[in-house]
């Protein structure tokens, strides 16, 4: 498959071929610019391949309607929104249906660990999560960090229990190391039995993924397990070795497998 912006624009992806088991994790890393977060609006139908095709239990998604098709994911992304609408509403974005399921909401928010903090706020889930419609001294509207919002997007993800298929385009960016470890234990729970594309870059959060494949300039440089690409000696073994060192003495980085 291969897709460029426009006949100006130089190829983003310059023929990727990738499978994605049913039931399986894949993960894609590489570095910024490789083309990973393309290939993700190309699955959700952002977009059409120019060249090629994607398919699904082998139909082109050409053929699916977009609606039906999106029906069918769940999705976590960097880049998620933040709305000028109570917690609650904020949350239910993630699936409609549950706007007036106010158990379903606490749920999902639990999960992604920030069901405390909006219990807390002055009107709990009602709150609105702004100072948009407020002037100062008014204390209804609230402003969360971004830590907070980045958990808020993850449990809107957390609400489409039914999808078919999950994608995490890095979900813990945000976070610092302890809740992000957090998370991603939650999101292992939540993937189980789930077909499941993670992107990071952070290789600690892919190392126990099915497959992972490694992009470069548009293309799958590498694939394989954690262990394998470890063996192979390439560009993943490089960039492991790379980010071990920034946690590790000098002893210990030595030691990781090269």
């Amino acid at each position: 498959m291969w897709f460029r912006y426009s006949d100006e624009h130089p190829w983003v992806l310059p023929g990727v071929d990738l499978t994605i088991p049913a039931g399986g994790t894949v993960a894609l890393v590489g570095l910024n610019g490789s083309g990973k977060s393309t290939l993700v609006k190309l699955l959700c139908r952002l977009y059409d391949p120019t060249r090629g095709t994607i398919t699904w239990d082998g139909l082109d998604l050409r053929e699916a309607d977009p609606a039906a098709l999106r029906s069918r994911l769940g999705a976590v992304f960097q880049d998620f929104m933040a709305y000028d609408l109570s917690a609650a509403d904020n949350i239910a974005l993630g699936d409609l249906r549950a706007r007036d399921d106010p158990d379903r909401i606490e749920a999902a928010a639990a999960r992604a660990g920030v069901g405390g903090t909006l219990r807390g706020l002055p009107r709990g889930y009602r709150t609105l999560l702004t100072r948009e419609f407020y002037g100062e001294g008014d204390d209804d509207g609230v402003v969360l960090s971004g830590g907070q919002w980045q958990r808020i997007a993850i449990a809107r993800g957390f609400l489409r229990t039914e999808a078919d298929l999950m994608i995490l385009d890095e979900p813990s960016s945000g976070l610092d190391p302890e809740a992000e470890h957090e998370i991603h234990a939650a999101l292992r729970t939540a993937r189980r039995g789930r077909t499941n594309l993670l992107i990071s870059h952070r290789l600690s959060t892919v190392r126990d993924s099915d497959v992972i494949a490694v992009f470069d300039r548009g293309r799958i440089a590498e694939r394989g397990d954690h262990a394998a690409l470890l063996a192979a000696g390439g560009r993943y073994a490089a960039l492991f070795r790379l980010q071990a060192r920034g946690y590790a003495d000098p002893a210990e980085a030595a030691a990781v497998p090269r």
